[in-house]
């Protein structure tokens, strides 16, 4: 039988014996999406597939380990703001429009919305006739389902105005409690640079668990170098210009190093300097990749500060928040919850009012919503425990 550790000893070693808890981190923007290719409908020709299908996958994650906490993080209104401030091509290529850092107000953000859209109708071959909404408010709609029905189903949840829903990860496992393990779940493969001996990401489309022991098979290098890879080679997906003539695989070829130790900028710039060296000495032409690493050159509109900059874009260990959701966060993470109002009938209430009646028979809805209650439990407990 394993024997307890003595108080004195434990203080005198640092030793920590708190039981471990379990944390479910979930991505919702980027489960949400993936989810949108579910096109079931109700009777008024709405779709929730996006509802179905997101709360399926948050269900069968419950399934996979006895979690005491489910925290869900969101992008917030305006979301990716904060980085175009210092940014000013962040997601230009997804149609992001930040107007409202210039000082737009929201009639006027409205109006070229709305002209907008028009305009990409107008120039659309084809033509939905059958759904009457948007793109953005078909999900925003089924968001809002999904929000009221997570509320009811004890999860916790997080969104704030202008922050990214990677920045309320980050944070989150930044301050977690030292006996915590995370899973967090992302099709999100920049967010493998959170991962540590108590953290693991899930990427859904891979069925896949990314721990520091498999990142490089996964990623291609270890998570460690997430960051630095994403410094000189930019992000295309959020279009953030890298290093001219740099992509992954010459930087592979380059640095064979950073594949599997962890690796610095220091050491890339003068092992850049070295070889520019060797080449003067083997009286070979300068390699012109590497001159641009050594005096950083991009086609971007960062400048010769590419690597700060670039740094500050893609670094979650400095997560870029409001102080509303900095706040917001140190009050909320660990406070119990308020048990009252909060009940499974509600959810029946929410899916009949949206007109989800398929899943409202007996099995459907026990299939659906059974392995939450694990956390409702849970969450219930750390209520009456923690409230006097």
């Amino acid at each position: 039988m394993k024997q307890p550790i003595r108080k004195s000893i434990k203080e005198a070693n640092n030793i920590e014996d708190a039981k471990p808890i379990y944390t479910l981190l979930l991505d919702m923007n980027s489960i949400m999406k993936m989810c949108l290719v579910d096109k079931r409908m109700n009777g008024d020709g709405k779709e929730y597939g996006m509802v179905f299908l997101t709360l399926r996958i948050i269900g069968n994650l419950l399934l996979k380990k006895d979690f005491n906490f489910c925290v869900a993080c969101y992008d917030g209104y305006n979301s990716g703001v904060l980085r175009y401030n210092f940014y000013s091509d962040y997601k230009a290529n997804r149609d992001k429009h930040y107007e409202m850092a210039a000082g737009v107000t929201d009639y006027d953000r409205k109006i070229n919305e709305y002209c907008k859209k028009v305009i990409a109708y107008s120039k659309s071959k084809k033509r939905d006739t059958v759904r009457d909404e948007t793109d953005d408010e078909l999900f925003d709609r089924q968001r809002t389902i999904i929000m009221q029905i997570l509320d009811n189903l004890f999860v916790r949840q997080f969104m704030y105005d202008d922050v990214e829903g990677d920045d309320l990860i980050a944070n989150y496992v930044l301050n977690k409690k030292e006996n915590e393990r995370i899973v967090i779940v992302s099709g999100d493969r920049d967010i493998s640079q959170l991962i540590s001996k108590d953290v693991c990401l899930y990427i859904p489309s891979l069925k896949t668990f990314v721990t520091p022991d498999n990142s490089v098979k996964i990623l291609g290098c270890t998570h460690e170098n997430i960051v630095l890879r994403k410094m000189l080679c930019g992000d295309a997906s959020d279009n953030i210009k890298g290093i001219k003539g740099i992509g992954e695989q010459t930087l592979y070829k380059l640095f064979p190093e950073m594949v599997s130790e962890k690796t610095t900028l220091e050491s890339i710039l003068r092992r850049s300097n070295e070889l520019l060296e060797e080449r003067k000495a083997n009286k070979k032409k300068p390699l012109k990749t590497l001159e641009n690493i050594v005096n950083s050159v991009t086609d971007g509109v960062q400048g010769k500060d590419i690597y700060d900059i670039n740094k500050r874009l893609i670094d979650l260990s400095e997560p870029i928040l409001t102080d509303e959701a900095r706040q917001g966060m140190d009050d909320e993470m660990y406070a119990p919850m308020d048990i009252d109002g909060r009940n499974i009938k509600n959810v029946y209430g929410i899916i009949s009012e949206n007109g989800m009646n398929d899943i409202l028979n007996e099995n459907a809805f026990g299939s659906l919503f059974g392995s939450f209650e694990r956390i409702i439990k849970m969450e219930t407990e750390y209520s009456k425990k923690n409230i006097s």
